[in-house]
């Protein structure tokens, strides 16, 4: 089975949208990700952050420090094809009508983003929220879909903000900033993907709250 890198763009200085297609017909749940061979032999796997028919998003961030393979598939050239494997994990997004708040930091938007549009494709009647933080103005990214998706769906709303700068537009909050009773009163799921210690703050701060453990989902890397 092959995937055939048709799209690379630049999403902010370190960030890019890939966009492979491939060749064997295949059906997605949002949150899955994709293991790809890369040229050096090595197994990577990425969220997948949209499907459209036999084309797969994926959103990676290209590091200079360490995570080699981070530079290897940002650097591959239009039209390289990879092996893969097929898509696996079990942790997706579950359709029932409850209200969910979603909560993802940098490149670990893409899982978020996938299930947010699935739900919305499946018309979901409940309310969905995302939360999704940055570090600086120049690590936006995809605020523009965002703002589409929002324009198009009166139940889907989200709130951009940056962790280590000051904007007039963006508030500077850490993502436990958000996480009080007030903020959280209105949701019954809630979905968590980010590093370690991102995601173990939230869940600690969220059972604090009276949130029950099996009403969060959560992946980190």
């Amino acid at each position: 089975m092959k995937a055939k890198l048709i799209r690379k763009f630049k999403l902010t200085p370190d960030v890019y949208e890939l966009i492979f297609e491939f060749d064997w017909n295949l059906s997605s749940l949002a949150w899955q990700f994709i293991t790809f061979i890369l040229p050096s032999w090595l197994r990577r796997a990425y969220s997948i952050a949209f499907q459209n028919d036999s084309k797969f998003e994926f959103i990676i961030k290209r590091l200079e420090d360490g995570r080699w393979w981070s530079k290897e598939i940002c650097d591959l050239e239009l039209w390289t094809s990879l092996d893969f494997i097929w898509p696996v994990w079990h942790f997706v997004l579950k359709e029932t009508p409850t209200n969910k708040l979603f909560i993802g930091t940098g490149t670990w938007f893409a899982p978020l983003y996938f299930q947010i549009k699935k739900a919305l494709e499946l018309w979901l009647k409940s309310n969905l929220h995302f939360i999704f933080w940055v570090r600086h103005l120049e690590d936006i990214f995809y605020e523009s879909e965002l703002e589409k998706i929002k324009n198009e769906n009166s139940n889907f709303d989200y709130n951009l903000y940056l962790s280590r700068e000051e904007s007039q537009k963006y508030m500077k909050w850490y993502v436990t900033d958000f996480l009080n009773k007030e903020n959280v009163a209105n949701f019954e799921e809630f979905y968590i993907c980010g590093s370690p210690a991102m995601v173990e703050d939230s869940r600690k701060k969220l059972l604090e709250l009276g949130i029950l453990e099996d009403k969060i989902y959560f992946e980190k890397y």
